[in-house]
């Protein structure tokens, strides 16, 4: 018995999903089928490529190291099938993205790579930081933009653009329009959830200043964050890019600040993994932007 395309579609899409069940959905065939193609598949590999976390299942050591290769013959098969139409590419492409990339700058980006290769299919997952590095660590995602520090040692990254934070009030604030590090230190904050590559750029900036912010609200969506902030809760600090429509509209005020609040944006990848096609081709695009 020889590996089938049918078994890597199957193994592809449970990663991505991490249920046998989701992923026979996803590739349109009943659950035992699926849960058949992928016991035949560790039968032949003879090493188990999942471990059940739960309800969900969890890729093994093993089948990460399969996972680009499993990726790469199906990338390869689409675009075979796909020869005699326009577009060279087609097929899939999972990307995990931080908030204020996700919201602010992957959409555009889609949009360009799609205009370019109308056959292909996004898949984005938005979270925080660490929440990206995971969806790369476990495979779920082949190419990762965040805004923050990555230093794992499975993972490469790479500098894509320079982004600022600012901090931010209410119009209704009856503030001054420079603050102190005594002001920032009585303040009340506004903040994103642990694990978030803005808190983390902002609280290392404190530094010694300031070790212990005084965080009122911790919430997991910027959104909340900001309307918090315009309903008078505390000061926020939010990326630029996230925060300029309702800096146009009349309801927020910057505040300047001591602190140095640059970062970089980065592209971050599995390391000593070969990407696909379609990967490395929306990096090349994406890096188009840094030259701009």
């Amino acid at each position: 018995m020889r590996i089938t395309l049918r078994q890597l579609q199957i193994f592809e899409a449970v990663v991505h999903t991490g249920s046998v069940t989701a992923a026979a959905e996803l590739v349109a065939i009943s659950q035992p089928a699926a849960s058949q193609a992928l016991r035949e598949l560790e039968t032949l590999l003879g090493r188990p490529l999942f471990r059940r976390h739960g309800k969900r299942l969890q890729i093994t050591a093993q089948a990460r190291s399969l996972l680009p290769q499993a990726r790469a013959v199906l990338s390869q098969i689409e675009q075979i099938e796909s020869m005699g139409e326009s577009d060279e590419l087609s097929g899939s492409l999972h990307i995990a993205s931080s908030v204020s990339v996700g919201n602010y700058l992957m959409p555009k980006q889609m949009a360009l790579f799609k205009e370019a290769h109308p056959n292909i299919r996004f898949d984005l997952d938005i979270g925080n930081t660490q929440e990206v590095i995971q969806q790369l660590l476990t495979g779920k995602a082949e190419v990762g933009f965040i805004e923050g520090y990555c230093q794992h040692a499975e993972l490469a990254t790479s500098i894509w653009l320079k982004d600022e934070l600012v901090v931010f009030g209410s119009v209704k604030e009856d503030s001054p329009t420079s603050l102190s590090w005594d002001d920032l230190r009585d303040a009340n904050w506004v903040m994103r959830e642990a694990g978030s590559g803005t808190r983390n750029i902002l609280e290392q900036a404190m530094g010694a200043s300031i070790p212990n912010l005084n965080v009122t609200l911790s919430l997991n969506h910027m959104e909340a964050v900001k309307q918090a902030v315009i309903h008078k809760m505390g000061l926020g600090c939010l990326s630029k890019l996230a925060v300029s429509q309702e800096l146009e509209a009349g309801l927020i005020q910057l505040y300047k600040t001591p602190l140095e609040l640059n970062r970089n944006l980065l592209i971050v990848t599995p390391r000593n993994t070969a990407l696909t096609q379609n990967a490395e081709r929306f990096i090349d695009q994406c890096k188009l932007l840094s030259a701009e």
